[in-house]
């Protein structure tokens, strides 16, 4: 005897959903301030100087991490439960926990905020994610000023003449 598989139009987003849940995220654990006691048992965690949200999974896919804790140039993309505006009002108040001087917030569909720390810029974006969470990307890189002075003090060569 045959038998029939009924096919529903649920059966693709199933089935979607299903391959999307094998992407490679990996849990990050909380971060916690100079100020806060040590001897926590630490999971995985790629960065140190940006505070992580509870229940945080790094997005190992669009995350490009240079370097590594407490000095790093790139990309960090991860996903929690709290809601958008739980996170907003996270970044806006722990990133000052560490060290990292507000420029500019705005709260709105995605968020915006920028900081600056040690002549480093640091920007978080902050929006819903379509099934529920929030997604979060902090970027990292060193300012505009500090490059240009860097590569002036490695530079050894005689002045050009532009006339």
């Amino acid at each position: 005897m045959i038998q029939r598989i009924l096919i529903t139009p649920i059966t693709p987003l199933f089935l979607l959903l299903s391959i999307a849940a094998c992407a490679q995220h990996e849990p990050l654990s909380p971060t916690q301030s100079a100020a806060t006691p040590a001897g926590q048992l630490q999971q995985f965690q790629p960065v140190s100087d940006v505070p992580i949200p509870k229940d945080a999974t790094l997005d190992a896919e669009r995350s490009l991490i240079l370097s590594g804790n407490d000095d790093w140039t790139g990309r960090l993309v991860m996903t929690t439960s709290i809601s958008t505006t739980e996170a907003f009002a996270f970044y806006n108040s722990e990133m000052p926990r560490f060290e990292w001087d507000p420029i500019m917030v705005v709260q709105s569909a995605i968020s915006v905020l920028n900081f600056t720390r040690a002549g480093r810029a640091a920007t978080v974006q902050v929006e819903r994610r379509a099934l529920g969470g929030t997604l979060i990307t902090v970027t990292v890189a060193r300012t505009h000023g500090t490059i240009r002075n860097a590569g002036a003090a490695t530079t050894h060569s005689a002045p050009v003449d532009r006339r």
